[in-house]
């Protein structure tokens, strides 16, 4: 199979989620959505599945390969064998290469692999449901040399009954899985969106775009918790004992309840309306129509609340923020970030310029 190009700017849908991202088509739209999970559908039937996490250690194909086989022996079909893997599935990974390393699987309702990315550090299993009309078939395949391996892979001692004898001593032949065997237009989709897979080392600021939401959460800052629903998209972050928080609230008339935003913004963190500026002086967010910016220090007990403690363990919080109504939208966006080290400015204006509330359908 050619290279296949990644889809145009107008058909594709830009997705990045805490370490992950990738471009699919643009009807293709987030289902499942955990903090190393996500499954994206096509009008309600799942298209793609990604489960990621980091991984340090060596990635051997054939112990992964032995490894998928046992986890997935329930699943009707299933085989991490190379040589039984549907050939043009084999192609259409084959373009992975060498970005990552990664072990082939198919089953009677779909194929995937478990990918490796050795620059990141990361595992991602990927996998492409097919669709209702494929039907479960075995065809015969004496024939085994011109079958694409995975790369890197030439030992198959880990795939189950490969190689033994049977009988007077003959080998079987082997017989390559054809269920499913995806339509040409289901193996392009499949392509491009591989091309644009990337995993994001967790040292570096780290790419977040899903539902209406975008932005670059600051380096080592994990994910610790989120919510998505109507009216509000919210992501919060950990980096020791440094929090940051961003939500995007809608319809921001209804949330401001005839306040402005800075009147609205006080209330919020009890701060007084003269701490509360009209002008953030690090922070100039896109787009913003009206913004409001304050900062505090406080000082919070860290060892709990015995009195005899009390003196001994409160330590200084540094607390930026910023709130902004977006352009003609009716949205408003809040982020907060509070940090024990002192203020951190720089931290805060690269956050407010990445972030940005994108139009969805």
């Amino acid at each position: 199979m050619d290279p296949v190009p990644p889809l145009p700017e107008p058909l594709a849908r830009h997705i990045a989620w805490n370490g992950l991202s990738l471009t699919v088509p643009p009807d293709w739209q987030p289902h499942d959505v955990e903090h190393h999970f996500l499954s994206l559908a096509r009008h309600g039937r799942t298209t793609l599945e990604c489960a990621w996490q980091p991984d340090p250690a060596e990635f051997s194909i054939p112990r992964r390969r032995a490894a998928l086989e046992r986890q997935n022996r329930r699943l009707p079909g299933f085989t991490a064998d190379p040589r039984r893997v549907p050939a043009r599935w084999a192609q259409v990974l084959a373009a992975l290469r060498p970005r990552l390393t990664y072990v082939p699987f198919a089953w009677h309702g779909g194929c995937g692999a478990l990918c490796h990315d050795g620059a990141a550090r990361c595992n991602v299993e990927v996998r492409f449901p097919a669709g209702p009309s494929a039907a479960p078939q075995v065809h015969d395949a004496p024939g085994t040399a011109d079958i694409p391996d995975s790369p890197h892979a030439t030992d198959t001692s880990g795939s189950r009954g490969v190689g033994q004898t049977h009988g007077h001593g003959a080998v079987p032949a082997i017989t390559r899985l054809h269920a499913p065997q995806p339509d040409e237009a289901a193996l392009l989709e499949a392509a491009s969106v591989l091309t644009t897979l990337r995993l994001h080392p967790r040292h570096e600021a780290m790419p977040f775009r899903l539902h209406d939401l975008e932005l670059s959460a600051p380096a080592g800052f994990t994910l610790r918790d989120f919510t998505f629903r109507p009216g509000l998209c919210a992501l919060h972050f950990r980096r020791g004992a440094d929090t940051l928080s961003v939500e995007r609230l809608s319809p921001a008339n209804v949330v401001l309840q005839g306040l402005p935003l800075r009147h609205w913004a006080a209330r919020r963190t009890g701060l007084d309306t003269r701490e509360v500026h009209a002008r953030a002086p690090h922070c100039q967010p896109p787009r913003a129509r009206e913004s409001a910016f304050w900062q505090r220090t406080a000082r919070r007990s860290l060892l709990g609340t015995l009195p005899v403690l009390r003196g001994l363990s409160r330590g200084t919080i540094h607390e930026q923020g910023a709130a902004w109504l977006v352009g003609d939208e009716n949205k408003l966006v809040t982020v907060c970030l509070c940090s024990t080290a002192g203020p951190t400015p720089d931290t805060l204006a690269a956050l407010c310029a990445s972030l940005r509330v994108i139009e969805t359908d």
